[in-house]
């Protein structure tokens, strides 16, 4: 090992269209049987069960359940920004992330450095997360919150297919002078 990292080289995987197409099947019900894709795609069950795991294993792909924050009693979303001291930004961010309320959080580059989106069941719930938990991780200097009146869209993959290709030469190269 160099530098903690393995000397085995690893691959990057490239979907291809069976790949493409087994992902696309998985996106539109994630329950949907082996045997089911197979039958769709006209292929051995063998080569679903074994297209999905190298999916899995590779990182592309990963099956998960979905739960609707506010058909659990969570009527508050919320989505706060955090400036926080730059030599505490990977711990403070650390801490907001393993909050239970936060469904999302990242480290971002320019006015704030945590963004996270929380839910909440009330604005009682919502005002003792920002003041006596959040204002008080270390390093938090400011936070900026908005609360979602409507969420006009909960979808929780890409809109676009990731898995396509870029078509090679698509780009057009324009010469300056």
């Amino acid at each position: 090992m160099i530098d903690g990292q393995s000397s085995r080289r690893t691959r990057v995987l490239q979907p291809d269209d069976l790949d493409r197409q087994i992902i696309r099947l998985l996106r539109a019900d994630g329950r949907r049987s082996n045997r089911e894709i197979a039958r769709r795609l006209d292929v051995p069950e063998a080569t679903v069960r074994y297209r999905v795991r190298r999916l899995i294993e590779s990182g592309i792909l990963k099956i998960t359940a979905s739960v609707d924050p506010e058909h659990l009693g969570y009527a508050l979303t919320a989505v706060i920004s955090v400036q926080v001291e730059p030599e505490r930004i990977n711990d403070a961010a650390a801490e907001v992330s393993d909050m239970p309320e936060v469904m999302w959080s990242a480290i971002t580059a320019g006015a704030h450095d945590v963004m996270v989106m929380a839910s909440f069941r009330n604005q009682d719930e919502m005002f003792n997360f920002l003041t006596n938990r959040l204002a008080r991780i270390p390093g938090t200097l400011r936070t900026e919150t908005s609360v979602a009146l409507r969420v006009l869209k909960k979808q929780h993959e890409w809109a676009t297919d990731l898995t396509s290709k870029v078509e090679e030469g698509a780009a057009e190269t324009v010469a300056i002078d």
